[in-house]
């Protein structure tokens, strides 16, 4: 597990440390929101884990974009919405970070 060190609040910092560490990973199929952090995962499990990085951040949200996830904000910046805390997302195995 790729653990990201830097600071969750810098969203573009983040999102091109994901462009970079992508690479090292197989096609990305879901991405964890928890309370304690966000972990992102490829068909074998591997990914990167975000720690801090959860409800209520500006860069969870540009992260979703970033992955073309639609996700209802409301529920997503209430962890008491989740069930046991914890919402996943399934990614499409296109994922066109590179366009626009």
């Amino acid at each position: 597990m790729i653990v990201y060190a830097g600071s969750v609040d810098d969203t573009h910092e983040l999102i091109q440390f994901v462009r970079r560490e992508a690479d090292n990973l197989k096609t990305l199929r879901k991405l964890i929101v928890s309370r304690e952090g966000t972990i992102l995962q490829d068909v074998n499990g591997n990914g990167i884990e975000f720690p801090g990085l959860t409800c209520g951040s500006a860069s969870l949200d540009r992260l979703l974009e970033e992955f073309g996830v639609v996700f209802p904000s409301k529920i997503l910046h209430d962890p008491n919405a989740m069930p046991n805390g914890i919402r996943e997302f399934d990614l499409s195995a296109c994922w066109t970070w590179g366009y626009g």
